[in-house]
């Protein structure tokens, strides 16, 4: 694969520590010569922050008008966050017309990736492989097909939009991806596993760790200190 592409991703403040985590493992664990831009989408981050991220090569902040601060599991600061990623995805694609990956801030990368994307597909979708209420997770999603993703992401859009109004759920984002795909069986979707590339119990063949909020780990230190994390928590932090 010799094509280039971006990666996106959204932070605020309160992440602070996962985009750190986020960047600096990208670069140190990751070839990225095939990577054109890493757009970070600013939803409320301090001028420090900013500042840090900027001295990376090929990152790119970018004001996104929204200002959120988050620390809890589905509270409005994430919601605002979380469902703002979808519409940054199709803005980039529009304005830069390179494949794009969307990967959760709250991310770290630990061996390369790229192999394992089929970029002959219209789109891949991190496929869960656990129990849970959605069998697709918004925490890496690759745009590979422009067009054909454009037309995809418009109407995830609309079953994000749908799901808030009609229905308690209090995590739209993923359930409304699995029901796009479900929907619409045009659209050639490659599923890779979530222990390969946004593990929250990760193993030995997996390269992005998620420190996903759950039950267990309901804080931001106590994601950062997961026992997975805490190697990467003393590097880079």
């Amino acid at each position: 694969m010799s094509n280039k592409y971006n990666i996106l991703t959204v932070a605020n403040e309160s992440y602070a520590p996962f985009i750190k985590l986020f960047i600096n493992s990208l670069f140190e664990q990751c070839d990225i010569k095939n990577v054109d831009t890493i757009y970070v989408f600013d939803t409320g981050l301090s001028l420090f922050t900013k500042e840090y991220l900027s001295d990376f090569p090929k990152v790119n902040v970018i004001d996104s008008g929204i200002n959120s601060l988050s620390s809890q599991i589905h509270d409005e600061g994430w919601k605002k966050n979380t469902y703002s990623k979808t519409k940054f995805l199709l803005k980039i694609l529009e304005k830069t017309n390179l494949p794009t990956l969307m990967i959760d801030s709250d991310s770290i990368f630990v061996s390369k990736f790229e192999h394992l994307i089929d970029w002959s597909a219209d789109f891949v979708a991190c496929r869960r492989d656990r129990e849970g209420f959605s069998k697709y997770i918004g925490s890496f999603f690759g745009a590979l097909n422009i067009e054909k993703s454009k037309e995809f992401i418009k109407l995830w859009i609309d079953n994000i939009d749908d799901l808030q109004k009609n229905t308690d759920l209090k995590h739209c984002e993923s359930p409304a991806l699995a029901k796009t795909i479900d929907e619409n069986e045009k659209f050639t979707c490659q599923d890779i596993e979530e222990q390969l590339v946004s593990a929250v119990f990760p193993n030995e063949s997996s390269t992005i760790y998620h420190l996903k909020s759950d039950y267990y780990a309901a804080t931001i230190d106590q994601r950062l200190n997961l026992p997975h994390a805490q190697f990467f928590t003393r590097r880079y932090l």
